[in-house]
């Protein structure tokens, strides 16, 4: 199926929202730490920089006909903010903001945002200490251990995060799979290996689907190793235990919390030469949600998923194009109890970056699942700053 022609209307709204930028390629410093004896303004460093991603889906058969995915919509958008504050020793104040912008409902572009959609939304916040010789202590809203170590790893194309656990669950904002309110984390390297520690904090309990039903997060930790075996090639380790319950409106508990959420996974990186091959795998336990809206079987009992990716980059390095890479990837998904369900995605896609920070990414999705979902074409535009 070949990937169907943007209308005008499409083509101004990419062209629109792939130009809105004010500043070059990379990110800015616009204080540069250089500590002086008197001077406590030489001690901070402060960075921006940002991502503007306009995206087309199109389903195969116009099954999506007039949606705001098939119209064109934000796929991502974000600006981001860093501070480093020299303390003494090796010893540094960090900080770190990220802010999502939905530019299409910022406008009020009608038929490009989900109805619901917020303007912004806060990906990351969060703060701490850093140190080269006792590692980096943070809290705030930030991503997981468990996606850090295992989920980012195949985080890499535009239509994957469908068979790793983040993204998948109650919801990666207060789950404590992705980047989630109220973690605490802790990491330092010995040698060829990273260890990381993480504290899940008690949240705020939150509306979980119908039936007047929340989802309550009670605590938790995480703990995980990435192995560097070779400069190219990392092999990461996490487990993820999140208590949690899901209880009605009079706070009547549905009895599974001390069972708690936990994830278990793996996950290779390796970049030889212009190679790219990355590969995971995951186990969910009361994790990935059933279809039933009874607060005793909300979660299923145990589940897996697993992710791939296989890209060459070509070097072009003229016309204005730095490189381009085609790709291969997929995800597979299955729920073992609790409910019927699989889903199995192959892709192929090609990635072009230009000069200036401009990229193109066209995929197209094959699609296999127990709901007969439909293949799509995938079209993102990309301008990093």
């Amino acid at each position: 199926m070949s990937i169907n022609k943007f209308s005008i209307k499409n083509a101004a709204l990419a062209v629109t929202l792939g130009c809105m930028s004010f500043s070059t390629l990379a990110e800015i410093t616009l204080l540069k730490q250089d500590p002086q004896a008197n001077d406590p303004l030489s001690r901070l460093q402060f960075q921006v920089g940002g991502s503007i991603r306009p995206q087309f889906i199109n389903e195969a058969g116009n099954s999506d006909k007039g949606s705001y995915k098939r119209n064109g919509y934000d796929g991502g958008t974000r600006f981001r903010f860093s501070a480093d504050y020299y303390l003494f020793d090796d010893v540094s104040l960090i900080g770190y903001y990220e802010l999502g912008v939905n530019i299409p409902r910022v406008f009020d572009w009608d038929n490009h945002y989900k109805d619901g959609d917020k303007h912004t939304d806060r990906r990351m916040l969060f703060g701490g200490l850093k140190s080269k010789t006792w590692g980096t202590l943070t809290y705030g809203k930030q991503n997981s251990l468990y996606y850090t170590v295992v989920g980012a790893k195949t985080d890499i194309w535009d239509f994957d995060m469908q068979g790793q656990a983040p993204g998948n669950g109650f919801n990666g904002n207060y789950d404590g799979s992705y980047r989630s309110y109220n973690l605490l984390q802790y990491t330092n390297s010995f040698g060829p290996v990273d260890l990381y520690l993480g504290g899940v904090m008690r949240d705020d309990s939150h509306p979980a689907g119908g039936n007047g039903l929340r989802y309550q997060r009670k605590g938790g930790a995480a703990v995980g190793v990435d192995y560097h075996i070779s400069k190219a090639l990392t092999w990461g380790t996490a487990y993820s235990y999140i208590k949690q319950s899901i209880h009605t409106p009079n706070g009547i508990d549905n009895g599974t919390s001390d069972s708690g959420q936990q994830l278990l996974g793996s996950s290779l990186s390796w970049k030889p030469g212009n190679w790219t091959l990355a590969a995971g795998a995951g186990w969910y336990r009361n994790f990935l949600m059933t279809t039933q809206k009874d607060r005793h079987d909300f979660f299923a009992g145990n589940a897996y998923g697993g992710e791939y990716y296989l890209g060459y980059t070509f070097p072009v390095q003229q016309y204005w194009v730095k490189n381009v890479t085609p790709y291969y990837a997929g995800d597979r998904l299955k729920f073992n109890t609790g409910r019927d369900y699989q889903q199995h995605h192959n892709t192929l896609g090609i990635s072009t970056k230009f000069d200036y920070g401009f990229q193109v990414d066209i995929e197209h999705v094959f699609t296999n699942s127990t709901d007969n979902k439909s293949d799509l074409n995938l079209v993102r535009l990309r301008y990093d700053f």
